[in-house]
């Protein structure tokens, strides 16, 4: 390791634009799945039949995925077993039934709220 002032250099690992270039598009290609899969996770009933060619191009084998990983010096398989795991997880992660079906509800049920007034005019018993 060289210090050149404010930077530090890697001696090892030397500047390469074009493996910079396909890990970025790496990125991409991994970060709209992440969208997509998003939105299916939201949106379950809506998206249920659908098929969506970015996230089956990070999940399922294929040789221009390799060829990008390849040429980005990453281990494809590597790459396509972290990016399942994280779309597996979102899902699991995901769950509706943390709150109620009225935003409101919790709070008018509470026992911190009291809908009646006191002499002083306030509706909000000791919280």
């Amino acid at each position: 390791m060289a210090d050149y002032g404010s930077r530090t250099l890697n001696e090892y690992d030397t500047f390469n634009p074009v493996r910079n270039l396909w890990r970025n598009v790496l990125v991409v290609s991994i970060s709209d799945a992440i969208k997509i899969k998003s939105n299916i996770v939201k949106f379950k009933e809506f998206y249920e039949k659908r098929r969506f060619h970015e996230i089956d191009y990070v999940t399922l084998p294929n040789s221009d995925f390799a060829k990008i990983c390849e040429y980005a010096e990453l281990d494809h398989n590597l790459v396509r077993k972290k990016v399942i795991k994280t779309l597996d997880n979102m899902e699991k992660n995901y769950d509706k039934d943390n709150m109620p079906e009225m935003p409101w509800k919790r709070l008018y049920q509470s026992k911190g709220i009291n809908r009646e007034t006191s002499g002083n005019h306030t509706a909000v018993s000791e919280l």
